[in-house]
């Protein structure tokens, strides 16, 4: 039972309605939480349906960082919603098992590995090792290694309100 109640997304600021069609699970209880931020739902999901849609990351590389983020969180909800969206993709169980537990597994490329321990760093301290940016920086331009951090950000963020507010977990939709 969440801590407080869910918003009513009837009641969403008219500018955050695109956004928020625009996600997999409009209906999610997620989404009703973060809609009791008033105006700021807006900008919270603006930022999330902008990111996506001009990703300069791979999807399932945003995904395999949106899933490590909340398994570092403890975030079930997270974890729940995008290991069900990786497992649509064909993911295999190893892979998502790996991201639960070794992200240092032999069942990701090299640069998978690099983007995952770039990822553990910078949720756990703050802070990438230089050692870990530099590995990082070899396989993912500029850009990709900022749409990485931005991605950790939003989901560590994703994570605390689910965990915070007691977020209820929903059947799992259709479309993951």
């Amino acid at each position: 039972m969440p801590r407080v109640p869910y918003a009513d997304l009837e009641n969403l600021p008219e500018e955050a309605r695109p956004y928020l069609g625009a996600r997999r699970s409009p209906q999610g209880n997620v989404f009703k939480m973060i809609a009791n931020a008033g105006k700021a739902t807006t900008g919270y999901l603006g930022f999330g349906a902008i990111l996506r849609q001009n990703l300069a990351i791979d999807l399932l590389h945003y995904e395999y960082v949106i899933v490590r983020v909340a398994n570092l969180s403890r975030a079930g909800y997270v974890i729940r919603q995008h290991e069900a969206f990786l497992r649509k993709q064909k993911v295999s169980e190893d892979i998502i098992l790996a991201l639960r537990v070794r992200p240092d597994s032999p069942v990701f490329t090299e640069k998978e590995r690099a983007m995952l321990r770039l990822t553990d760093e910078i949720v756990l301290n703050v802070r990438a090792s230089e050692a870990t940016f530099a590995a990082a920086a070899k396989h993912f331009s500029p850009e990709q290694l900022m749409h990485i951090m931005l991605t950790i950000g939003q989901y560590m963020m994703t994570s605390r309100i689910v965990e915070t507010f007691d977020v209820d977990l929903q059947p799992l939709s259709s479309e993951g």
